[in-house]
């Protein structure tokens, strides 16, 4: 009787058979197709190597145009050995670039246009070299022909160029579709016929080996990571939890037991949330509780716990619940801030803010008795001011020659010391209010605005209309018109009044925009000043010239730095002695009004 049961080895070895054929036909398969992946490969090597060659001889040609103009341009014999260099590699690399595409009629014929082009241009930068090491008008008006020559030749060496490249890009593209094609009939083979060959010859036996290793390296990983999360877990920056339905502890991190003063086994199943809630905050986190189970998260609710010593901890709290993959209720999820610091900070902060609600108060009485002052100085010394200029102009015109010459003095300097202190009193008075003014703002034209406050300093000035002014084109500037236009009257007034003495007095105005500033300055050739004195410049009152030689009350720029840092600018002075002065100030780039 024949067994119809197949003989085990037979099959074995028929399938070892089978496992070969597959194999052997396999390798004959990827064997062509490996000829064909050598082939395009060799053919995209040849690509790149074109493309490389390209960019490297047109890199070349301009390190040695960048050497010939630096020789040019500096005579300085450093920029020819690089131009040198550079030459000799240009030359290499046509060469290089020939022998590459000879195999291809169209890029040899680019190549050896190429080749022409390069030699014109290396030719005109030999004559350029040759030219500037001359002076003469001739050699300069024949080396801007070699440049304006050199220029056309780059142009039709970038377009040659550019033409090679656009063409290897093109045969690349090419390439890369067919080795798409290509891969599409490989995989499809060597994975089907891999798959047989492994069914057949029984390697399932080395691939659970190799399985189980792999598992036994992921759970050792898995008991890794696990260490690392329960680290992380435990000893994050603040303090994590989790409780049952009831309100039961059944995880905490030690972060937390640190803030609460707890062992790990006095809290985890033994202590309720609601045990360490204090009492005042019970019903308000009860409540939370409540709408956290119902699916609602614990969005920064301010809580106080308690710590096992009986102190208080403040804590920011944010709170969720996690639930099983058929949304049954599983623990919840806490995260919970020290905002112990923070609390402190905001008492800080209250404690500041009475601090300045007090200082607020005093300020507006300091503001009602400096407006009471204001309204004394308006009125109060105005009025005998007045009544001293008055009878002493009578006493001047109605004794006009009884008196002697003394007397006549006298009378002289009464009146010109209540005028001056007339004018005290408006700049005291201007300089005050300068600070109450409110702004309104708007786009100053700086050069109009000049052209129209400039004749009225002019007319001021007993030589105003000698001073010679120049005006260079200023920028525009938001800013408050009227504040501006007297910054621009008193530093334009100073440099008049202290360059008259001048044998030919001039003022500079000029302005540029430095980085995210607007710089404005005005100069002359006056008597200038002592640097050591610079720290008075600008204070009320502070001069640093005698009152007969260069009157004034010393407010002017005062008023000059109060405007300017109200536009959140700044104002700077340079000078020396008998060399004139500069006086600088800075406004804000803007867009638009300050908010």
């Amino acid at each position: 009787m024949i067994s119809l049961i197949p003989n085990p080895r037979r099959v074995s070895l028929l399938m070892i058979f089978l496992a070969i054929g597959i194999l052997l036909w396999m390798g004959v398969v990827s064997l062509h197709f490996l000829e064909s992946f050598l082939h395009e490969s060799d053919r995209v090597e040849h690509s790149w190597m074109v493309l490389t060659s390209v960019d490297r001889l047109f890199s070349e040609l301009q390190d040695a145009e960048t050497g010939e103009r630096g020789y040019i341009i500096t005579r300085t014999t450093s920029f020819l050995s690089p131009y040198q260099s550079a030459v000799k590699e240009v030359r290499g690399h046509v060469q290089d670039l020939e022998n590459i595409v000879s195999d291809r009629p169209g890029q040899k014929a680019r190549a050896e246009k190429l080749g022409r082009l390069v030699n014109k241009r290396l030719s005109l930068l030999e004559n350029g070299v040759a030219l500037g090491e001359g002076v003469s008008p001739q050699n300069r008006v024949a080396l801007l022909t070699v440049m304006v020559r050199g220029k056309e030749i780059m142009d039709q060496i970038r377009q040659v160029t550019q033409s090679m490249k656009s063409s290897e890009y093109l045969r690349l593209r090419r390439r890369s579709l067919q080795f798409f094609r290509t891969k599409k009939k490989v995989l499809p083979f060597v994975g089907s016929g891999l798959a047989a060959s492994i069914l057949m010859i029984g390697l399932s036996a080395v691939f659970l080996s190799r399985e189980i290793d792999r598992r036994l390296q992921a759970e050792q990983k898995a008991r890794q990571y696990g260490d690392e999360i329960r680290n992380l877990y435990d000893y994050a920056p603040c303090g994590y939890q989790s409780v049952d339905e009831k309100g039961t502890i059944i995880r905490i991190n030690e972060t937390e037991l640190v803030w609460l003063g707890y062992q790990r086994e006095e809290i985890e199943g033994i202590k309720s949330i609601f045990d360490l809630v204090s009492p005042e905050d019970q019903a308000g986190y009860r409540e939370a509780f409540q709408g956290m189970l119902r699916g609602e998260p614990v969005r920064d609710l301010r809580l106080q716990f308690l710590r096992k010593d009986g102190s208080r901890l403040p804590v920011l709290l944010n709170a969720s619940v996690i639930r099983g993959t058929s949304g049954k209720f599983m623990s919840t999820r806490g995260v919970l801030l020290d905002m112990t610091e923070k609390q402190k900070d905001e008492e800080r902060i209250l404690d500041l803010n009475r601090t300045l609600s007090e200082r607020n108060v005093q300020l507006e009485v300091t503001n009602g008795e400096l407006e009471g002052f204001s309204y004394s100085v308006s009125h109060d010394l105005r009025a005998p001011l007045r009544a001293i200029d008055g009878f002493s102009r009578i006493l001047q015109e109605d004794y006009t020659g009884k008196l002697d010459a003394e007397g006549e003095r006298v009378i002289g300097v009464i009146r010109s010391n209540t005028r001056k202190m007339s004018n005290l009193i408006d700049d005291l008075l201007a300089f005050s209010r300068m600070g109450k003014k409110a702004f309104s703002w708007s786009l100053v034209d700086m050069e109009a605005l000049l052209h129209e406050i400039l004749p009225g300093v002019l007319s001021g000035s007993e030589r105003g209309y000698a001073v010679d002014v120049s005006l260079s084109a200023l920028p525009e500037a938001w800013g408050d018109r009227t504040l501006l236009t007297q910054v621009w009257a008193n530093l334009l007034a100073n440099a008049v009044k202290f360059s008259e003495k001048s044998e030919k007095p001039t003022v500079w105005v000029e302005g540029e925009t430095i980085e995210e500033d607007i710089v404005y300055t005005v100069r002359d050739n006056g008597v200038g000043f002592d640097m050591q004195y610079y720290d008075k410049l600008f204070k009320v009152f502070q001069r640093l010239h005698a009152q007969a030689e260069f009157p004034g009350t010393g407010v002017g720029l005062a008023i000059v730095q109060r405007v300017i840092s109200r536009h959140g600018g700044r104002v700077w002075a340079e000078s020396r002695p008998g060399e004139g002065a500069s006086f600088h100030f800075s406004l804000p780039k803007r867009n638009g009004p300050a908010v």
